[in-house]
């Protein structure tokens, strides 16, 4: 079963990654000139680091898992 779209402050863990705290939080959502919708990633454990994935490539089941949710996760600060 795939995972829904991510939405901004959700958590996902990488599981393709060594590390056991590969987690990173959806900080922005946006549309490339390239018209693929694309996630910014900050790492949940070193907030200097991040990445840019396409949203497609968050939301693949066997890449990535969802960490938690909120109920409403735009209520979340996740400004870096």
């Amino acid at each position: 079963m795939a995972n829904k779209q991510p939405v901004l402050g959700q958590r996902y863990r990488n599981l393709g990654s060594s590390f056991w705290n590969a987690e990173w939080i959806v900080n922005a959502i946006f549309k490339g000139t390239d018209a693929v919708q694309y996630a910014d990633l900050r790492s949940a454990s070193d907030h200097t680091q991040h990445k840019t994935l396409a949203l497609s490539v968050v939301a693949d089941a066997t890449r990535f898992a969802l960490v938690e949710t909120s109920p409403n996760p735009e209520a979340q600060d996740v400004a870096l």
